[in-house]
């Protein structure tokens, strides 16, 4: 019996269920798509080219009611929006698999055909239907009149369908694992239901609401979330989920990384990265970057053991900014005041997307531990960089008094922060490894990429 999987718009949008309106024009003139007399198009000579011939992949564009529910009203798309949609299955699927999998991955498990059809298909929910994978080698595609690949939140939503029915794809090649079932178990029979909000699915440990659906859904929708939305917004949603619901969703990770990497040899996590730099870089999604995850105050923390801290050891530092923690360590114990003070580490606490605060800790001399706090404002440039700006508002608080008292020894790195133009970014996987990727973040100065000081990072 053909298996046939449905992919709902509240799967795209984290949404219960969507209120888009039925009123498409759905008149078209289907005698330019009929099979026996349509003339070639350039599109067709494009899709040769870039899919068929190296891929093995028909892409179906002429309406075919055979290939969908008979029952549903839906049109073909318009021709001008074939190629943009066909440019993200071969960018935002095909060629990232291809380098992360190999070619053989490709050509063994890749759907062997699209069918693109333009308008949405509705469903009696009041949902629409964004995708649907039948029988392991088809996968059809609506709402094509609607794709706009200068837009990143749609681009990204679409290819979160894709990625959600190609998981269907590769579970009816290896069966998900039992350990997975058995994370979660409150499954919903009405994903739809008013009782299954959100904050609701997420507190009890699913990435989106149609995830409760079934084991099978919870399972693709957390591959395409953690593909599409990217390991920082999943650590987002474990943040905001409860103490057990982010367990499971720890754990629903691991269970999806250990997946690819036993039975089809794929570093989920170099995946993740290769889909966040071609989501950056071809469709102008910023979405995932430090600099973004900052203004949207979402960064928590960076922390900084510069003598300690393993990363250091592993991964380097910089030459130029060991300097300035050098000339910390060396001024701080002639302080005239109860002399012999020790500089231990400092983090960057930021308390909202224009606030940081440099929290030092030091010891005295009988080796207590204590904290000095400098707040800088922050001011976000055009192009991408940031200056920070040290000030005193008077504030009481004890961090505040001891950092008045310090502050000639940890001036060094108070002027490197406020003299400095930073661009703030993730720490490239290709330094810290795949498994660490978004897990490092720092501060390199403009123009001297030699320049830099990084630590984890801590999400809100």
């Amino acid at each position: 019996m053909k298996r046939l999987f449905n992919c709902i718009l509240a799967l795209t949008l984290g949404l219960g269920i969507s209120s888009c309106s039925k009123d498409e024009n759905l008149d078209v003139d289907l005698t330019k798509y009929n099979y026996d007399t349509f003339e070639k198009l350039p599109i067709d000579d494009y899709i040769n080219t870039n899919l068929t011939v190296p891929y093995n992949i028909e892409v179906v564009y002429r309406f075919d009611r055979s290939q969908t529910d008979i029952n549903k009203n839906i049109s073909p798309p318009k021709i001008e929006q074939v190629q943009p949609a066909v440019d993200m299955v071969i960018n935002g699927f095909l060629k990232v698999f291809e380098k992360v999998a190999g070619p053989t991955f490709i050509k063994t498990y890749t759907p062997k055909q699209f069918v693109l059809f333009g308008s949405h298909a509705y469903n009696s929910n009041g949902s629409v239907t964004l995708g649907t994978a039948d029988g392991g080698r088809r996968v059809v595609l609506y709402d094509i009149n609607n794709v706009n690949p200068n837009s990143p939140t749609d681009i990204k939503r679409r290819l979160r369908t894709i990625h959600h029915e190609f998981t269907h794809i590769v579970n009816q090649i290896v069966a998900i694992p039992p350990s997975f079932r058995e994370v979660t178990t409150d499954h919903v029979a009405d994903w739809t239901a008013a009782a299954n909000t959100d904050a609701e699915a997420l507190r009890l440990g699913f990435i989106s609401q149609y995830s409760r659906s079934s084991f099978g859904e919870d399972f693709a929708e957390t591959v395409a979330h953690l593909l599409i939305e990217g390991q920082a917004y999943y650590n987002q949603r474990i943040a905001a989920s409860s103490e057990d619901g982010a367990k499971k969703l720890r754990a629903k990770q691991t269970i999806v990384e250990d997946y690819y990497k036993q039975f089809f040899n794929i570093d989920f996590k170099e995946l993740q990265y290769e889909i966040y730099l071609m989501l950056n870089q071809t469709y102008g999604d910023q979405s995932q970057a430090f600099l973004t995850n900052l203004k949207n105050n979402r960064v928590a923390s960076i922390n900084f053991n510069l003598d300690s801290g393993t990363e250091y050891t592993l991964y380097g530092k910089s030459a130029a900014f060991d300097a300035v923690w050098k000339e910390v360590k060396a001024k701080l114990p002639t302080i005239s005041n109860n002399a012999g003070r020790q500089a231990v580490s400092f983090n960057l606490v930021f308390l909202n997307e224009n606030k940081v605060q440099l929290q030092a800790a030091y010891k005295n001399v009988a080796g207590s531990n204590f904290a000095a706090w400098y707040d800088f404002t922050i001011t976000y440039n055009p192009d991408g960089t940031i200056k920070l700006k040290y000030i005193d508002e008077g504030l009481t608080d004890t961090g505040y008094g001891n950092g008045r008292v310090v502050i000639e020894g940890w001036r060094a790195l108070i002027t490197y922060l406020e003299t400095n133009t930073f661009r703030p970014d993730w720490v490239s996987p290709t330094i810290v490894g795949y498994n660490n990727s978004m897990k490092f973040a720092g501060f390199y100065v403009a123009g001297d990429e030699t320049n830099y000081l990084y630590g984890p990072v801590t999400l809100k």
